[in-house]
């Protein structure tokens, strides 16, 4: 990725983080965290946390930005400098992840479904409940019927009561999860940043859009154009129907009209985002052409498997999808482990002299500490909940390869997707083993965990990482990122819950108001609740499940293939074909993606096989003004729909 930075190394480095930077993001967190529960679970717009790059927080690190060159100009100081601004925008961008699509949106769907829409047809009162530990659940119903119905509020006592008592437990077991998270970014963040050289676009993309020279480029200014029409003209449309509307969205290769068995390919859509364009040209070459190669090669896949007479897709079926993709993550972390493994097991020697704690954001002893210890939080509380130990364990080594996983695409590429839809490490299990070895306990306490293993989307552990990498390694901020990131933890949990059952308590859940997970998103549109019972636990626990023996070679095979493409890149010098880019490519989020990618794949191949790298410098201008100018435009058109109460242009879906 291309940087242009005018401060020295040593200029940049005597940038400190005062009071100021912490109590601003303190203020700006719960602002921020109601703007993305009120796009993404009441109006159903925006959607800023089903992409890695999250354009709320990029308009915020904008304005703020903007905001400090200003008073630079005509006050001749800035308020904040630039490692200050960083600081805000990454605790900003954890604070959204916690109230993101697949993080605290779901666990409020799941935790205060079941005592709401228990009755004789749902079969709760005779299969779920006996097996649900109630204090992990909502069980005031009349809390939950205001919740439903609306006009009332979360902050009146009994309504608050009942989802603190529930909550509690599960603000404690996220805070293990973060704390293990952190434990192995810190751990991995040396080994990835200093040692393979990785280069977090990202974070550094942060870097790009805070520099002055930047705005001085008339190339970027023609990029900032082009969707700040589109957008503006759409969204008149949206408001005044009589002005003609820009179709740059969705436009179905399925509908077609296809025969069979090429119908198999199902909704392909194309689209055209500006954002994604620009992102992309950013990004490795290999890695956007091995997006959207593997894209088909999936579609390729479900027309094979739908020509020799299977039911292509689905949960379960062949090409068996998820199941591939999962083995490819788990792939990709040991991956990850054995390169790193030399590198790890030095860093439990730290005290011996073997290695520079200094390379290190805090102790690699404390990081080892809070690894394990949040390991072994989560797998007690699991327990004690009713899962079977093995179960627990086998749980969370799986989860945190998934994690590893992801965070490796961020760290190399930066990924803007890494959905993983449906495809835990629990559902996994019991695809594999089939229902038999498991109680009905650990069925039940597996689709609670549901709520942080729907999709991969708002990871909090990448977007800690990405923070945590630039301040230390860029500017040699580590220890304040460190305190900001538990600052957004401890502050932006609560809040991301809270902040969530206000609007429903205020409007209703499951009223036309409200449009969101909660009541009326996902599988059968009822709800992430009614999608986690429903479609899992239920059958799980009414019939026998036998093993699916396919499933299991699918998963070794998407296993195996991932490490087959990663000895081909280290025999084969510039091979296209990268393992990540196997992972992320068979879910919905490359569905939206795979056609800006492959428009941006072809121009930039165009650029480094025809111009220099001055071309190429001033060419990624122009795309960095698609990206911001997508971004701004968008995001002020949401802001403005908040306001007014209505639902406007969808500007990246």
């Amino acid at each position: 990725m291309v940087t242009t930075e005018t401060k020295s190394t040593t200029q940049v480095k005597r940038e400190i983080v005062r009071a100021r930077a912490f109590l601003l993001a303190a203020f700006l967190l719960p602002l921020n965290t109601y703007w993305v529960g009120w796009m993404e679970a009441v109006t159903w717009a925006g959607h800023p946390t089903t992409y890695s790059l999250y354009f709320n927080t990029v308009l915020v690190l904008l304005a703020l930005y903007a905001i400090n060159e200003l008073s630079r100009k005509v006050f001749g100081f800035a308020f904040l400098n630039r490692v200050e601004l960083l600081l805000i925008y990454f605790v900003l961008n954890i604070g959204s992840t916690f109230v993101g699509h697949d993080q605290s949106q779901v666990l409020l769907s799941i935790i205060g479904h079941v005592h709401y829409y228990k009755g004789i047809e749902s079969r709760y009162e005779e299969l779920v409940m006996p097996n649900l530990p109630s204090w992990l659940v909502v069980v005031d119903e009349s809390s939950l019927r205001e919740l439903y119905m609306g006009n009332s509020s979360v902050w009146l006592p009994h309504n608050f009561l009942a989802w603190l008592k529930p909550l509690a437990w599960w603000w404690l077991f996220w805070l293990a999860m973060v704390a293990m998270f952190l434990g192995f970014s810190v751990l991995l963040i040396p080994q990835w940043a200093r040692h393979e050289k990785l280069t977090f676009p990202l974070a550094r993309l942060t870097l790009q859009i805070t520099e002055p020279s930047l705005f001085r480029s008339h190339l970027f200014w023609l990029g900032f154009f082009i969707p700040t029409f589109v957008n503006t003209f759409n969204n008149l449309h949206a408001l005044y129907p009589f002005v003609p509307e820009m179709h740059t969205h969705r436009l179905d290769l399925g509908a077609f009209g296809l025969s069979h068995p090429w119908s198999a390919i199902g909704w392909t859509p194309i689209n055209f985002f500006p954002f994604a364009v620009g992102l992309g040209f950013l990004l490795p070459l290999d890695l956007l052409f091995s997006c959207w190669f593997f894209y088909w090669f999936w579609k390729a896949q479900r027309v094979l498997v739908a020509a020799l007479g299977y039911p292509a897709g689905g949960i379960g079926n062949p090409p068996y999808q998820g199941e591939q993709a999962f083995g490819a993550y788990l792939g990709l972390a040991t991956i990850s482990i054995w390169v790193a493994r030399h590198y790890l097991w030095q860093s439990l020697k730290i005290n011996a002299g073997a290695m520079n704690s200094q390379e290190f954001v805090v102790s690699p002893r404390w990081a080892w500490f809070l690894a394990a210890i949040g390991f072994f939080v989560l797998v007690a509380f699991s327990i004690v909940a009713g899962m079977q130990w093995w179960v627990a364990i086998l749980f969370f080594i799986g989860y945190l390869f998934v994690s590893i996983t992801v965070s490796r695409s961020r760290a190399e590429f930066g990924s803007p997707a890494h959905d993983l839809h449906h495809t835990s490490p629990g559902t996994v299990m019991v695809m594999l083993l089939g229902t038999k070895p498991f109680t009905p306990k650990t069925l039940t306490v597996t689709t609670l965990y549901y709520w942080f293993n729907r999709a991969q989307r708002s990871h909090p552990m990448p977007t800690a990482m990405e923070g945590l990498m630039l301040l230390s390694e860029k500017f040699g901020q580590g220890k304040p990122m460190w305190l900001a990131t538990w600052l957004a933890t401890l502050l932006g949990i609560p809040l991301a819950c809270y902040l969530l059952l206000e609007p429903y308590y205020r409007l209703g859940a499951a009223t036309a108001k409200v449009v969101g997970m909660q009541a009326k998103f996902g599988i059968g549109d009822m709800g992430c609740g009614w999608e986690a019972f429903h479609i899992f636990l239920l059958p799980w626990l009414s019939s026998h499940h036998q093993p699916n023996k396919g499933a299991f070679v699918f998963t070794v095979g998407g296993f195996l293939f991932s490490w087959l493409l990663h000895f081909l890149r280290m025999r084969f010098i510039g091979s296209p074909f990268h393992p990540l880019g196997y992972a992320v490519s068979g879910y919905w989020s490359m569905e939206m993606l795979w056609f800006p990618f492959f428009l941006a794949w072809l121009a930039k191949a165009m650029v480094l096989r025809y111009g220099s790298q001055t071309d190429y410098y001033r060419v990624s201008h122009f795309f960095l003004g698609l990206l911001i100018g997508d971004f701004v435009s968008g995001g002020l058109w949401t802001l403005y729909a908040m306001f007014l109460g209505r639902a406007l242009y969808h500007f990246n879906e």
